[in-house]
């Protein structure tokens, strides 16, 4: 039987996530989307419509975001490393272990946080990762408030304002997003108030 080869962790800043992992930031982690963000106001105005349309990767369901202090490449080099321990990380290996499982394997990191993880199809990608439900470190989002979130503390870091304005969130959401206006409480319209918080 051959030795599997640990592959390369180094990728070129902690917010790409190195191979054999395949996890969506845009979709499960807070601190990438607040670097995403930030860089987004630096670039300027001109930045934001392209801002816009990066944020059709979120879809339109509930995920689960990640609000831990690990980057990306710091979770993928944490399951990695456990999966390494665990002589489950080849990936032929690492799909009989998902099938033993029910379709899902289980992990728990240092800061408290459970992943899941299922098989990729990817060539070059077979984990892919993605937050528990429910659990410590995650938040449960819509994906029309995060992008509300987003759009509106991009829109603020560029022209100024107050996120917590319901006119001004109203605004974005019309002009980047072809959304319908939030009712008059930013908390009580699934949590938008909470979810610009967390990305501030």
């Amino acid at each position: 039987m051959q030795t599997a080869v640990t592959p390369s962790l180094e990728p070129p800043s902690p917010w790409d996530v190195p191979a054999p992992v395949l996890f969506n930031t845009w979709k499960h982690h807070a601190g990438a989307i607040r670097h995403r963000i930030h860089t987004a106001v630096n670039a300027g105005p001109s930045a934001l419509p392209g801002l816009a349309a990066e944020l059709i990767i979120v879809g339109a369901k509930l995920m689960d975001l990640y609000v831990g202090p690990f980057t990306p490449a710091e979770v993928a080099r944490l399951v990695v490393a456990r999966l390494e321990c665990d002589a489950r990380l080849e990936a032929s290996v690492f799909r009989s272990w998902v099938d033993s499982q029910g379709g899902y394997g289980m992990l728990d990191l240092p800061d408290g946080s459970q992943w899941v993880l299922r098989v990729a199809d990817e060539v070059d990608r077979h984990i892919h990762l993605h937050p528990g439900r429910w659990v410590p470190q995650t938040r449960r989002v819509r994906a029309n408030v995060l992008k509300t979130a987003v759009m509106t503390l991009a829109h603020v870091g560029v022209h100024g304002g107050d996120p917590l304005d319901r006119a001004l969130v109203n605004r974005v959401r019309q002009q980047y997003l072809g959304l319908s206006p939030v009712g008059r409480d930013l908390d009580g319209d699934q949590g938008l108030g909470e979810v610009i918080e967390l990305l501030r």
